[in-house]
C-alpha cells in the first residue's frame, strides 16, 4: 500500500494560474493533504489546533501562481548538490514544499518531547540503579556492561531525537522509535532550507509570513547544552555503578565483560585544560568516509572555548592514562582527548569491537568524559517499547505518564515471546511491523502491508531462525499521515511534477529535556527512510 492512497480531501483551494500542465497543482494538493487511515480516525486531541494545512495549501497555491516555479525547483536542487547532506554519493533527496508550524502547534510537540523526555529518563536512571529492573531487558552483556559505566555529570540524556507518526489534522500521534547521542538530520534540513530559498515560492511566501527555523537552537543550542553538562562535572560525583545483572548472558569468546572495578569507578576523570578537547568520535565505512556534518560543528565547539576534532572511533589509541586521536577525519589529529561527544551508536562498536576497545579502556578506567553515556542505549534500542508497559516499567510512572504510555506507545513484543499470538501476527500483516531491536536508518524494518502474507509469513520465519544480533520484534503498525510533497530527486521530471501524497514521520530533537525542533522525513511508501526514496522537508516557523 503507498502511503495515502485513502487519504481525503483537505480543501486546498484549486488554483487554474500558471501553465496549462501546471493548472492542477493545488488541486491535486487536495488528495494528498489528508492522513492516511488505519482504522478509525483519531478524535482531535485537547487543546490542538491544526496550523499546518492551511499554511501548507497557501504555499502550494504560491508555487500554483507560478506555473510550478520550475526555476526555483532547479535552484533548489543545484544548492543542495553544492552543500554537505550527502546520501550514498547523491545530495539528499528534498521535498520542494516545506512545512510550517505556528506557536499552537510548537507548544503541543514541546509538551509531546518534555513528557517522553521525562519516562525515558526514569528508565535510564532505574536501569543503572536497580539489577531486577535491568532482567526486563535482553541486551548483550556488553552493552550491559557499557550501559552501567559511571558518567562524571546528573544529566541522563543529553540528546535524543523521538520519532512519532503525527497526524496534523488530529493532533494523534504514535512513536515508532528514540533515537539518541548519534541522533542527526539536522545538516539534511539545514541544507534543505538553504535549498528553498533559492526559489521564487519561498520568497513570496516569507514576504507574507514573519518565518523562522531551528538551524541555531539545533547547531549552537547543542554545543551550549554539551558545555553546561561539561561544566557541571565538578558538582556530579560519579556513581558506582552496579555489577551486571546475573541473568546477563556470557559475552563472546574473547569478550570480557562486567562492571569497572571499584577504584576506576570512583576515580576522577582529569582536570580539564582552559580548551579541553572534544572528539567528535564517529564510525564512517568506506572508502572516502563523508565527515561534512560533523565538521559544521568544529567552529562552534572553537568558538564555546574548546579546541575541537572529528575522528573515526577506530583511530583511538590509549596509553593508560590518556585516550589518544590519531588520524583525524576533520579538525587537528595526533591529539589528546578529554571529552567526546559519540556519534557512533552501539551496534557499530559491536561490530567493531575488537578495533573500539581503545575507547572502552578510557571509559572504564575514567581517563576520558563522554557527554552522552552508554546508558543512553536503554532508550535507543527499541525493545523498551515492550519494556514500558510491562509492570516493572509502569511501577517508574505517575498515572499521567501510564496514560501517555498507553495512548502513544503502540503495543510491541519480542518475536518469540510466548504470550505473543503469533498465528494472528501471521494471519494480519496489515496490522504489523517487523524490527530488529538494535539497529537504524530504517534497516531490516519491514512493513506487513508491504507484503503478501506468504511474503510476511517468511520474514517472520527468518527472523525467528535468526542467530545471534539484535532480537526481532512485532509492533502495531499505524499509517503514516499523507501531505502535498514536490519530491527532487534530480531526476528530469521533478521539475515540473505535480504534487505527490507522500507519508510523514517527524522526529523532535531534545537537548537535555528541552525541545529544540524538528526534523521531518516523507516518502511514498509505509516504511519512511533515506534507502526507499525517502526525502527530508525543510520545516519552518510562523507567529502568524
Amino acid at each position: 500500500m503507498e502511503a495515502g492512497q485513502s487519504s481525503n480531501a483537505a480543501g486546498c483551494p484549486a488554483q487554474a494560474t500558471g501553465r496549462p500542465e501546471q493548472a492542477a497543482l493545488a488541486g491535486d494538493a487536495r488528495a494528498a493533504s489528508a492522513p492516511a487511515q488505519s482504522g478509525t480516525s483519531a478524535p482531535r486531541a485537547a487543546s490542538y489546533v491544526d496550523e499546518a494545512s492551511p499554511l501548507t495549501c497557501e504555499y502550494l497555491d504560491v508555487i500554483a501562481e507560478l506555473g510550478g516555479d520550475e526555476a526555483g525547483r532547479r535552484a533548489a536542487w543545484r544548492r543542495m548538490g553544492e552543500g554537505t547532506a550527502w546520501y550514498h554519493g547523491a545530495p539528499v533527496a528534498l521535498n520542494y514544499v516545506p512545512r510550517v508550524y505556528g506557536p499552537r502547534t510548537r507548544a503541543y510537540l514541546d509538551a509531546i518531547a518534555t513528557s517522553i523526555y521525562g519516562i525515558l529518563a526514569k528508565v535510564i536512571e532505574r536501569y543503572q540503579a536497580d539489577p531486577a529492573f535491568r532482567r526486563e531487558f535482553r541486551l548483550d552483556p556488553r552493552v550491559e556492561e557499557l550501559a552501567l559505566l559511571p558518567r562524571g555529570y546528573a544529566e541522563p540524556l543529553p540528546m535524543a531525537r523521538v520519532d512519532l507518526m503525527f497526524d496534523e489534522v488530529t493532533g494523534d500521534f504514535r512513536f515508532c522509535e528514540f533515537n539518541t547521542d548519534s541522533s542527526s538530520g539536522m545538516n539534511e534540513t539545514r541544507e534543505a532550507l538553504a535549498a528553498i530559498r533559492e526559489g521564487e515560492a519561498y520568497r513570496r511566501f516569507a514576504a507574507r509570513h514573519q518565518l523562522e527555523d531551528d538551524v541555531e537552537r539545533q547547531f549552537d543550542g547543542w554545543v551550549r547544552t554539551f558545555a553546561r553538562i561539561w561544566e557541571s562535572r565538578a558538582a556530579a560525583a560519579p556513581a558506582v555503578p552496579a555489577a551486571p545483572s546475573a541473568s546477563a548472558s556470557p559475552a563472546p569468546a574473547g569478550h570480557a565483560a562486567g562492571a569497572p572495578d571499584a577504584a576506576a569507578s570512583a576515580a576522577p576523570v582529569p582536570a580539564a585544560p582552559a580548551h579541553p578537547q572534544v572528539a567528535i568520535v564517529a564510525c564512517l565505512d568506506g572508502p572516502d568516509p563523508d565527515a561534512r556534518e560533523l565538521e559544521r560543528f568544529i567552529p562552534l565547539f572553537e568558538r564555546a572555548g574548546f579546541a575541537c576534532s572529528v575522528f573515526d572511533v577506530r583511530e583511538l589509541s590509549f596509553d593508560g592514562s590518556r585516550l589518544h586521536g590519531n588520524a583525524a577525519l576533520a579538525g587537528e589529529g595526533d591529539v589528546d582527548i578529554d571529552v567526546i561527544w559519540r556519534f557512533c551508536i552501539v551496534v557499530d562498536l559491536l561490530q567493531h569491537w575488537d578495533e573500539v576497545q581503545p575507547l572502552i579502556d578510557a571509559l572504564r578506567q575514567r581517563k576520558v568524559e563522554m557527554i552522552g553515556s552508554f546508558a543512553t542505549q536503554i532508550a535507543h534500542d527499541k525493545q523498551l517499547f515492550a519494556v514500558l508497559r510491562r509492570p516493572a516499567a509502569q511501577a517508574l510512572l505517575t498515572s499521567a505518564e501510564r496514560a501517555f504510555v498507553e495512548a502513544h506507545i503502540p503495543r510491541t513484543a519480542f518475536l518469540d515471546d510466548p504470550d505473543l499470538d503469533l498465528g494472528a501476527v501471521r494471519a494480519h500483516p496489515g496490522r504489523w511491523v517487523l524490527k530488529p531491536t538494535d539497529w537504524y536508518a530504517s534497516k531490516n524494518v519491514q512493513a506487513g502491508a508491504e507484503h503478501t502474507p506468504e511474503e510476511w509469513s517468511r520474514l517472520i520465519d527468518a527472523a525467528l531462525a535468526q542467530e545471534g544480533g539484535s532480537p526481532w520484534i512485532v509492533q502495531e503498525f499505524f499509517a503514516p499521515q499523507a501531505t502535498p510533497a514536490i519530491p527532487l530527486y534530480g531526476r528530469p521530471g521533478d521539475f515540473t511534477a505535480a504534487p505527490r501524497p507522500f507519508g510523514n514521520l517527524l522526529g523532535l530533537y531534545l537537548h537535555a529535556g528541552r525541545f529544540a525542533g524538528c526534523y521531518l522525513r516523507q516518502g511514498p511508501h509505509d516504511v519512511i527512510g533515506s534507502a526507499r526514496d525517502g526525502l527530508v522537508t525543510p520545516v519552518l516557523w510562523t507567529e502568524a
